[in-house]
């Protein structure tokens, strides 16, 4: 008789036990689950994408808010950060051994959360005729500290010609087209920096 009480105090207190450690486990995965799905999202910090045409590349930092779009052609190669933090662009042109920074114009410029998703959509419409919009920069001074663009632009334009420029509209300035730089970003935006005059 007393061992088959003892059998089952000890059958009663292994399933007690058992309950304990399923119930700790949900608990902590139900308070574990947001923590993780957030980390994930911050540590996912980077988004990598080929885009338009395959020779585009496109880097998503969302702990820092930070565009970075890349193209490697024989036509020539460019980089373009887009700081939604700072509130700067900045664009090295490889052929020309130059980089450009200016004040990003949010009201034209595709949001911080909507890039991704436009970039992945023009994915598919390679080959055909797509216009982005276009901003055009003049190119105004050269820029002696980067110090105070950020990191990314500091180290990008690093070592080259670096200028200051400023958005302007056909209707508002005259500038030599022929000494434009064109960039398109993502069949998103066309990037055109220009020189005023020949002053630069």
């Amino acid at each position: 008789m007393v061992h088959i009480v003892q059998s089952t105090c000890t059958s009663i207190s292994s399933a007690v036990k058992m309950n304990f450690t399923i119930l700790t486990t949900v608990l902590f995965g139900l308070l574990l689950t947001p923590a993780l799905a957030e980390n994930f999202q911050n540590s996912g910090i980077d988004q990598q994408l080929t885009a338009a045409r395959g020779n585009q590349f496109l880097n998503v930092n969302r702990q820092w808010r930070v565009v970075t779009v890349e193209e490697r052609s024989a036509y020539g190669s460019w980089k373009t950060i887009w700081n939604y933090n700072t509130g700067y662009i900045a664009s090295r042109v490889m052929p020309e051994r130059a980089c450009f920074i200016s004040v990003m114009n949010r009201r034209e410029m595709p949001s911080f959360e909507e890039v991704a998703r436009l970039a992945e959509e023009n994915r598919y419409l390679q080959g055909q005729e797509h216009v982005g919009r276009e901003i055009t920069y003049i190119i105004e001074r050269p820029v002696r500290v980067l110090n105070s663009y950020g990191r990314d632009i500091s180290i990008m334009c690093r070592g080259l010609r670096t200028y200051m420029t400023r958005q302007v509209y056909r209707n508002q300035y005259v500038y030599n087209q022929e000494s434009c730089s064109k960039l398109d970003v993502l069949q998103l935006v066309d990037l055109r920096y220009c020189r005023a005059n020949n002053k630069i």
